[in-house]
């Protein structure tokens, strides 16, 4: 009978402690959806100078995307989608999984700020400077913003992978780390972030790609 009203007795608290994991994460969210739509903003209004420009004046000579951008491209879809992956891993208490593709995405996630920094390399080794033309102003300022984006993203990457390592050294912290709202919550507010970065570099590409 003591054993039946301690079990009673823990749903309350179990219950309410997901309730207030849920309500905690309502501002992060929040914070979040301002920022993606305030960067959103940022991106459009520039992508649409940068258009504008385009269509009043001649094309920049010798003046195209290097193809570190393109390659660049392809790594990061291959980062957003292993980032998909470890939803489904952190539900299945998939812990070896997880921290091996959360490492990959890292990973990834460096190849890309190398190929951007190499490619930059070859527009500057090329002749086009940023204090250039106008229209190579606007790719270094643009790419240059979107990486810092991604830069700010590999810092959190970093964290989560440390997070992700210290729930593999014993069962106990794995048990904490799998059952506790707060971790998928950060997972899947980073996922989001990352898709969204993800989805806005190849829209710029994109959009260079053909106005270029």
């Amino acid at each position: 009978m003591s054993d039946m009203s301690e079990y009673k007795a823990g749903q309350p608290i179990r219950g309410d402690f997901t309730r207030k994991q849920t309500e905690r994460s309502v501002p992060q969210r929040t914070f979040l959806f301002l920022a993606l739509v305030g960067s959103s903003v940022l991106f459009i209004a520039l992508v649409v100078m940068f258009i504008i420009w385009s269509t009043y004046n001649p094309p920049i000579e010798n003046l195209s995307l290097p193809k570190q951008f393109t390659i660049s491209t392809l790594v990061l879809l291959v980062s957003s989608y292993l980032l998909t992956l470890c939803r489904g891993f952190f539900r299945n208490d998939q812990g070896k999984p997880l921290a091996i593709t959360l490492a990959s995405t890292l990973f990834c996630s460096l190849v890309f700020g190398y190929l951007q920094i190499d490619g930059w390399t070859s527009l500057y080794s090329n002749g086009h400077a940023f204090d250039g033309a106008a229209g190579t102003t606007f790719l270094y300022l643009i790419t240059g913003l979107h990486f810092l984006h991604v830069f700010g993203g590999m810092i959190y990457l970093f964290f989560l992978n440390i997070r992700c390592a210290e729930m593999l050294q014993d069962d106990v912290r794995r048990i904490l780390f799998f059952s506790d709202p707060a971790e998928e919550s950060r997972l899947q507010l980073f996922g989001i972030y990352w898709h969204f970065v993800d989805a806005l570099w190849v829209f710029l590409f994109l959009t260079f790609l053909f106005a270029l």
